[in-house]
């Protein structure tokens, strides 16, 4: 009999990319697993997951941490899985009462949230700090009575979750190297010259961007959701998206068509959180890298060990647009070096870097706890 995997989450969409179409789906196509989604939304059957929506997502932050999250957790003792994953700190308290049940239980942390607090805009500056150190107390307690923790990567070197849970598993968010790569990418004829696709916040470093483009005169098309109307309007009123196509969200489809149609990836994530410390690169990255465009990306030390080994694009001074400007038009000019940056960064996802190889942990996790 198939062992039942119930994957939880309050916070994300049930078509979410890697608790869906990733981790969800991956594991449904092994015959030994059956897989459950309960997640905000709707129910339905897609790709041998059955997904139990429990209604729209509250927009008020608290009700969804807890009124929402106790619905949630009535689902999930009444499905009964063997194995149950879940994928938001909110969900601490979730999965340390479903373990005291004698179930299987699985942290899958996103990222290191501790960290995350700390630059948190609707949490006031003044208590940021505090708040971080009580969840981190809170998390150590429950993380050591879980089976495992699942995180992306190391952190400045160090497992983050060492000595504090029972097994530590890092399944990195890569991308499936059949739905990004593009191998008749001669990123000669080109519609845009830059392209950024996630969210735009001035932490993601949109402003500068914007800055670096309007002086060259680039052409950008930029997708995903603002922060606010607020930070959008600031733009404009500076005069900042005035060459720009702002396409909004993007489906899977979209990503990958835009894409197409670019000629440099880029991603400057300023130095606040946990980013200058993780060994990793934002998503969005690894896309570039699969569709063979070159990346302009933020300096911090990961980006640059891996530019040592695999040359797919320029590290940059985040907060600096006048260097961002530099790296854009270097590679706007110079046809041969995109071409070739290209190359290495599709080099790097087909060796080393893409989801089919994370899958295999997943799965060699869940036939452990099976045993």
């Amino acid at each position: 009999m198939s062992a039942k995997v119930c994957h939880l989450t309050s916070a994300h969409d049930s078509n979410d990319i890697r608790i869906f179409q990733k981790e969800c789906v991956s594991i449904a196509e092994n015959n030994k697993f059956k897989v459950y989604l309960i997640a905000p939304g709707e129910s339905r059957v897609e790709k041998c997951v059955t997904v139990i929506g429990i209604g729209d997502k509250p927009t008020n932050r608290l009700k969804r941490m807890t009124l929402f999250t106790r619905k949630l957790y009535k689902k999930a003792v009444e499905l009964d899985a063997d194995i149950y994953h879940f994928h938001d700190p909110e969900l601490l308290s979730v999965g340390y009462k479903l373990k005291k049940m004698g179930k299987s239980v699985i942290f899958d942390s996103h990222e290191f949230t501790y960290e995350q607090i700390k630059i948190k805009t609707y949490i006031p500056k003044l208590f940021r700090y505090a708040i971080a150190n009580l969840f981190y107390k809170k998390e150590t307690k429950i993380c050591r009575e879980l089976d495992a923790v699942i995180f992306p990567c190391k952190v400045d070197g160090k497992n983050p979750f060492e000595g504090r849970c029972k097994k530590t598993v890092f399944i990195n968010n890569l991308p499936k190297f059949n739905e990004f790569s593009n191998d008749e990418n001669d990123n000669l004829k080109k519609e845009y010259d830059i392209c950024h696709i996630g969210s735009l916040t001035a932490e993601r470093g949109i402003t500068e961007m914007l800055e670096a483009s309007k002086r060259g005169g680039f052409s950008v098309i930029l997708g995903g959701e603002f922060s606010s109307e607020e930070y959008r309007s600031s733009l404009e009123a500076k005069g900042l998206l005035e060459n720009v196509n702002f396409v909004g969200y993007c489906s899977r489809e979209d990503v990958v068509e835009y894409l197409k149609r670019s000629k440099i990836g880029i991603s400057t994530i300023h130095r606040v959180g946990q980013y200058p410390l993780i060994e990793n690169l934002p998503t969005k990255v690894y896309e570039y890298m699969a569709m063979s465009i070159p990346v302009i990306i933020s300096d911090f030390e990961y980006p640059k060990r891996l530019l040592a080994k695999y040359k797919f694009g320029i590290s940059v001074d985040p907060s600096n647009a006048f260097e961002i400007y530099e790296a854009m038009k270097t590679l706007v000019r110079d046809t041969d070096m995109r071409l070739k940056m290209g190359h290495e960064g599709n080099k790097a996802i087909k060796e080393e870097l893409s989801w089919e190889k994370e899958i295999e942990k997943l799965h060699a996790l869940y036939e452990e706890l099976c045993e």
